[in-house]
């Protein structure tokens, strides 16, 4: 039985497997947190925290996990938008407020994390995290081994959650990151085209050994699914982006709004 999905050279059938290591992982995330945080199911925090943990459980588990890590880059990239983008942002907006006030006493602590989550920072650890575990060899290796996956799946998340802090969490206070900045940072970030996208729309030949290698899957062709993966990877970033700043542009308005309506009643 394998605890974590990894490359593997059978081929595909859908019949289930079992991956008691996600198991494991989603459900110290959902049993951590209920314990925790004292959230009441109710609450719309604790509905994001778990939405976030069910996401991943459903990139991680079958038949999204051993797809995307044995036979479709598709597939992958689809893991990858949501371990790397949906959930973390998800999460992050579970945070119960108490989490937030321990961190601003904790000096220390919140020295790091403000280095960490500097707006620029959040953007180069992000990029590059999502570069270098996007290179072909980097993949090919990683996804071989049970242990390799397993890193390769928690650079993404840790990368999500460094990008989306400085947009989404009130710790460290950054005034100055007004939010038609926060607006222009995921921007840039939605439009940005990376060397992985390149390689993989206008390569002529598939670029992973792990999917070329891969028994087909009929219907599809390794070279084919490489360019679906390289326009998941944009375009789904790029619907997330979007959506992401259409919602704070839309908060910032309103408050703007009402800001207006106290001057003028004042």
């Amino acid at each position: 039985m394998q605890w974590w999905c990894f490359s593997q050279t059978t081929a595909w059938s859908w019949n289930w497997q079992a991956y008691p290591g996600v198991w494991f992982f989603v459900a110290a995330l959902a049993v951590g947190y209920a314990r925790w945080s004292g959230v009441p199911l109710r609450d719309g925090r604790a509905r994001c925290f778990y939405a976030g943990v069910l996401l991943l459980w459903a990139a991680f588990d079958w038949p999204l996990g051993p797809l995307g890590a044995s036979y479709l880059a598709s597939a992958h990239m689809a893991q990858f938008l949501l371990v790397g983008l949906i959930a973390p942002a998800l999460l992050l907006l579970g945070l119960p407020a108490r989490f937030f006030d321990r961190i601003g006493e904790r000096p220390r602590a919140l020295a790091v994390l403000s280095d960490l989550t500097h707006p620029l920072a959040a953007f180069m650890i992000y990029n590059v995290m999502m570069t270098v575990t996007h290179w072909p060899g980097v993949v090919d290796t990683l996804m071989a081994t049970q242990p390799g996956m397993f890193a390769l799946d928690m650079a993404w998340l840790l990368a999500g959650l460094v990008f989306w802090w400085p947009v989404l969490c009130p710790v460290p206070d950054r005034s100055g990151f007004h939010p038609l900045a926060k607006v222009a940072y995921l921007g840039i970030n939605g439009i940005l085209i990376r060397p992985p996208f390149a390689m993989m729309v206008f390569s002529e030949f598939p670029i992973y050994a792990t999917y070329e290698l891969a028994p087909p899957i009929p219907g599809t062709t390794a070279l084919g699914d490489q360019q679906m993966a390289g326009a998941v990877m944009k375009v789904g970033q790029g619907w997330i982006m979007g959506i992401a700043l259409g919602i704070i542009f839309y908060r910032w308005w309103l408050e703007t709004r009402r800001a207006r309506k106290v001057r003028t009643t004042a």
